[in-house]
Order: structure tokens, then C-alpha cells, then sequence
């Protein structure tokens, strides 16, 4: 293992598995594991999430017809035991694709089952769990369009691993808004609901940004966003960021521009 534990990335790699109609099929490995360890895995896999789960007994046909993805196909699992690398451990997130062609009538109806295991050193474990919570809306982005087998090209596998080593390596920004309680809510994807504060912690420049929105909040807003963030930077950046103040709109334009994110307009 040691080219993989010499990564400085917390993911090492990931293991993609499928279940074909004569059981579970790895597709797709770029870690060091070995086939015999990855095909261990990807049984013990679908032994832990049972094949029935994750559906929710929602065919394709009535996926398909969703105007929004709800998330009721994709779990995730874990942290999760890795054959034979007592050092190593595996996240697991499941979901379905549609069939083109099967002979299980209950594939070609509730879609194919799939799992991503993400493999990473049992040390980053506390790193990991900190970004549980973002993991399946994540994934459930750069996901989008994979909708049938067909879409299981080993160029969009590779894709897959990229982006969600950016995930974990720290490199993405992430964004927060600050609800009436003050608790953070992680906002996922390109655009994001209008609000009166946003926190962007971009460990890249080593800042947490405070987006003042509202121009005057009020002195008691006020305070409750700083000990906020003051919060959000100890427990989830182990104080490692810098908290400032950006007031200016287009300040806060450019920062939201550099992330490729607008926000929706209050109708």
C-alpha cells in the first residue's frame, strides 16, 4: 500500500462496483487494492447495504418523471472495514442506474444497483466524518449525468474519482449560510437561495469569509454570525482559518464568481 499511503490527498482512490445479474461486478479500481480484495469488498459491500435498499421501491419510470433529484436512491455507508489493509478503511454510496439490457425483470424496473467506495487511511477518518454530511448531496451533483449503464465509461469513472478527491483534499471552497438559529447550513451546487449572510471557507488562501448580504443587520445578527463562524472554524477547520469581514458587493460578486456560484433571485 505504500503508493497510496504516500498520497497526500485524504481519498486514495475509489472502487465502483455494479450488480450485474449474475451478483457484483467491480468495473473500476484505480487504488492499490488487489481484484481479489476489491471483489471481497464489493460482496461484503452489497451484503452491508442489502440490494433492496436505496430504492425505495421507486421504478425508473417514476425517477425519471421527478423534477427534482430526492436523493431516496443515493446512501451512503460507512466508515467501512477494507479486506486485508487493516490500515485502510472504505465510505460507501449507493445508487441506481437504468438498465439497457437485462434479463431480471426488476433490474430493468428499479434500475441497476451501484456502489462508489471511497478509500482513505484510517488515520483521516475524523477528516472524513467531518464532511459526512456533504458527501451524498456531493456526489449527487457530479452524478447527474450518469443516468443509464451506458454512462459507466471508464472516462466518466475517472472523472468521478477526480472530483470526489477534490472533495476531501480540501482544495474545494466550501459555502454556508447561517439560519435564524445561527447553525450553518452547507449549500450545495451552482446556485444557491438568497440569504442575508453567507460563510465561504476556502482553505486554498486560508480564509473564512463572512458575506455581509444584508447591508445593516441588526447589532444581535450581528454578533450571532460572528460566534458562529468563530464556531464553524474551530470545529469543522480546527481554527486553521482566517475569519474576515467583506462588505462590499462587489467584493462578495467576485468571490462568488471566482466559485462559479449565483444566487436565485427572490421572486
Amino acid at each position: 500500500m505504500s503508493s497510496m499511503e504516500s498520497k497526500k490527498d485524504y481519498l486514495l482512490g475509489i472502487v465502483f462496483v455494479t450488480f450485474e445479474d449474475t451478483g457484483p461486478s467491480v468495473i473500476f479500481n484505480d487504488t492499490d487494492l488487489t481484484e481479489e480484495q476489491t471483489l471481497t469488498l464489493a460482496v461484503e459491500g452489497m451484503t452491508i447495504v442489502g440490494l433492496d435498499e436505496g430504492s425505495q421501491g421507486i421504478t425508473m419510470k417514476e425517477k425519471k418523471a421527478q423534477v427534482f433529484d430526492t436523493m431516496d436512491d443515493k446512501r451512503s455507508f460507512g466508515p467501512l472495514p477494507v479486506p486485508d489493509a487493516p490500515n485502510l478503511r472504505a465510505m460507501a454510496i449507493t445508487f441506481d442506474v437504468e438498465s439497457i439490457e437485462s434479463a431480471d425483470h426488476r433490474i430493468m424496473e428499479f434500475g441497476r444497483k451501484c456502489i462508489l467506495f471511497l478509500l482513505f487511511n484510517e488515520d483521516y477518518t475524523r477528516e472524513i466524518l467531518d464532511a459526512y454530511g456533504l458527501i451524498k448531496p456531493y456526489f449527487s451533483v457530479i452524478v447527474r449525468d450518469i443516468t443509464t449503464e451506458n454512462d459507466l465509461t471508464d472516462a466518466n469513472l475517472q472523472d468521478m474519482s477526480r472530483k470526489m478527491g477534490l472533495l476531501f483534499s480540501g482544495k474545494l471552497p466550501r459555502i454556508f449560510t447561517l439560519m435564524d438559529d445561527g447553525s450553518p447550513k452547507e449549500l450545495i451546487g451552482k446556485k444557491i437561495p438568497a440569504s442575508d449572510v453567507f460563510l465561504v471557507a476556502d482553505r486554498n488562501k486560508s480564509t473564512l469569509s463572512i458575506l455581509f448580504y444584508h447591508p445593516d443587520p441588526t447589532v444581535w445578527r450581528r454578533r450571532q454570525i460572528y460566534k458562529s463562524a468563530s464556531e464553524l472554524n474551530s470545529s469543522v477547520f480546527k481554527n486553521k482559518l482566517k475569519v474576515i469581514s467583506v462588505t462590499e458587493i462587489a467584493e462578495m460578486s467576485k468571490i462568488l464568481d471566482r466559485l462559479n456560484v449565483s444566487i436565485e433571485k427572490i421572486h
